[in-house]
């Protein structure tokens, strides 16, 4: 059964059974999922539930450790709310979370503590409000950002620390050459060492075609980026933004990161973080492009592209995260609008100079 299935099930469940409680709806649930509960959750394969109950507008409950999210947080963590006359769904993946509420003293990157409660879920995460028939995108969006990159956010929201990251301070110079960037990637667009890297690259994919569709049907996000990280780049993952360089005239950098989208699925890649993209765009003669895997399980591997950061589909697909951008960073940005159009084997990469100069200067502001 899938996920909204199984809620569309609780839900005719409760509207046939209006007096049922936390008790009844949890076993009903056991009864049609076969799920074995695990202290206070029920751990599926595809996804995780702990039902909570609430007899006012509220949801102020404990609703789960910090450390105990840790175990399920690659799947849906769905939480089920048992209202006196309805039942409430919320996703409470850490993506999802503002902060640690209970107990959480002494909370940091590497000492795991403190619980959640029901209002540190969000009610919506960037105008996407959190209901099931969102579930799917939500999902989607939570599993580009790992662990350790939600606990480091957790824990500057919860103790007012000072966080890990540097802040980009652009000097005058600096700025002059960050606004400079989308005219370098449009000089560089149509460059025969823009051309040949996008041909190399092309190539490898070609040559690795049959590990990369294996890498493509293994469900952990993390683990599948990393592996077809790994069989383009020959390298270890470095989790940099720089996957790949390449030389351009005049001593210039093409800086390449590899980006793939699964096209039989919902999915946003997470782009890039503001600062750093400020910080190597500061640089003269630095152009940053994305190569674009498009990869089907049981279709193939679409043409893959080379493209601009400031290509239009990007920019338009671009998405600042606020709830990221904690005192010490200006945020990251996550591909979550259509990008399918760039996979069309007629699609022509471009650059719009003046929207890349209308998105930096927006970054700079920030």
């Amino acid at each position: 059964m899938t996920l909204l299935q199984m809620i569309a099930a609780l839900v005719a469940f409760k509207t046939e059974n209006p007096n049922s409680n936390k008790a009844d709806v949890e076993s009903y649930f056991a009864l049609i999922s076969k799920i074995p509960k695990a202290r206070s959750v029920f751990a599926g394969q595809d996804y995780t539930f702990r039902f909570s109950e609430a007899n006012t507008g509220s949801f102020s409950n404990v609703v789960l450790s910090l450390s105990a999210l840790q175990k399920y947080d690659a799947n849906p963590m769905v939480i089920c709310i048992v209202r006196p006359n309805r039942l409430d769904f919320r996703l409470s993946n850490s993506t999802l979370l503002k902060r640690i509420s209970h107990s959480s003293h002494n909370l940091s990157s590497e000492n795991i503590k403190g619980s959640f409660l029901g209002h540190d879920i969000m009610d919506d995460y960037e105008g996407i409000p959190n209901r099931p028939e969102n579930f799917e995108k939500l999902s989607a969006i939570h599993v580009e950002f790992s662990w350790t990159e939600n606990v480091y956010r957790l824990v500057e929201a919860t103790n007012s620390i000072v966080a890990r990251s540097t802040r980009y301070e652009a000097t005058p110079e600096g700025v002059a050459r960050i606004l400079n960037a989308p005219s370098r990637a449009a000089a560089a667009l149509n460059s025969p060492h823009f051309e040949a890297a996008e041909r190399e690259l092309t190539r490898l994919v070609e040559r690795n075609q049959r590990a990369l569709l294996q890498a493509a049907s293994l469900d952990n996000v993390n683990i599948r980026g990393n592996t077809i990280e790994q069989i383009i780049t020959g390298t270890v993952n470095a989790h940099r933004l720089d996957d790949l360089v390449f030389g351009l005239l005049s001593n210039g950098r093409l800086i390449v990161d590899i980006k793939t989208k699964l096209l039989d699925h919902a999915s946003a890649p997470k782009a890039y973080n503001i600062d750093k993209v400020l910080s190597l765009l500061s640089s003269a003669e630095t152009v940053f492009a994305f190569f674009f895997i498009g990869l089907n399980a049981s279709e193939g591997i679409s043409p893959s592209k080379l493209i601009s950061i400031f290509d239009p589909i990007v920019i338009s697909a671009t998405r600042i995260q606020t709830h990221w951008a904690g005192r010490a960073s200006r945020g990251v940005t996550q591909l979550t609008g259509d990008i399918s159009r760039i996979f069309d084997p007629n699609y022509k990469p471009s650059v719009d100079v003046d929207s890349g100069v209308v998105l930096l200067r927006s970054f700079l502001e920030r």
